[in-house]
């Protein structure tokens, strides 16, 4: 199993290794590297927000991302370019738009919001427990179309409390090891963002391969994860002339975090 690093820097820009390729193409990116990227992206603007505030409470800290998928990204150098929409105390919003040689590939509005934990919570809390820890799981081997190569999927832990492809909602848990940089932090948001795009494969999984490829993905997170593993629970599912959509819990062995969803097309 391959580890290390997603990208490596070149300049103001970013390559990709091969951790990062998809597995229907050696030329095209999974999905999650680049909602990794972007969620690296734009906390390195927040950290820079920060130095600049004075007597706040709490920090500013991802919420929600939504990624646009509109054309397939490449196995070659990136850009991004984050934009700030709103820098306020309690709300901060930004636009990303990742390119490759001046093409426009994705786009995502990232929300940012203020948390402290001296804040507290009120309120019911609903699908919040953790399922049975990934000791008691299944190892799962990926096994689909595009293993000839080294691919994103492959590289990671997976083990299956519900496997995906059969007939109940899958329960799979993950683990979240893959920095952006060899040098960055892999901080809690961008862990989540990692994993957070196989909500569409394990929701429409079908047997032997994934029947839809997904058009975005967006990201909630109501506390940041912890540890390595995160298990992805899917509580949703509808398709309909070619379209699909998905929804699943997100969580840590403390319980749920946050939630991911995804549209997808069919695959033909």
């Amino acid at each position: 199993m391959l580890d290390g690093a997603l990208f490596t820097r070149d300049g103001e820009g970013y390559v990709p290794t091969d951790r990062a390729r998809g597995p229907w193409s050696r030329d095209a990116l999974h999905g999650s590297p680049v909602a990794a990227l972007i969620a690296h992206c734009v906390e390195q603007e927040l950290s820079r927000s920060r130095r600049e505030e004075s007597g706040a409470v709490g920090e500013l800290r991802i919420a929600r991302q939504t990624i646009d998928l509109f054309r397939p990204v490449p196995f070659g150098r990136l850009d991004v370019d984050v934009e700030s929409i709103r820098q306020g105390r309690r709300v901060a919003v930004f636009q990303a738009r990742v390119s490759c040689d001046g093409r426009p590939l994705t786009q995502a509005t990232t929300l940012c919001l203020r948390g402290d934990a001296g804040f507290g919570a009120v309120g019911a809390n609903h699908a919040d427990e953790a399922p049975p820890p990934p000791e008691e799981a299944m190892p799962a081997k990926v096994d689909r179309v595009g293993n000839r190569w080294v691919s994103y999927p492959g590289t990671l832990a997976m083990r299956h409390l519900v496997a995906p492809g059969g007939t109940e909602p899958a329960v799979v848990w993950i683990q979240a090891d893959a920095p952006v940089l060899a040098e960055a932090e892999l901080t809690p948001a961008v862990r989540a963002a990692g994993i957070a795009d196989f909500v569409s494969p394990f929701a429409n999984m079908q047997p032997g391969r994934s029947g839809y490829v997904n058009a975005d993905i967006t990201l909630h997170v109501h506390r940041p994860p912890i540890g390595e593993w995160h298990y992805l629970r899917v509580v949703s599912r509808g398709a309909a002339d070619g379209v699909a959509t998905a929804q699943a819990v997100l969580g840590d062995r403390g319980g749920a975090y946050g939630a991911c969803s995804a549209s997808s097309l069919i695959n033909l």
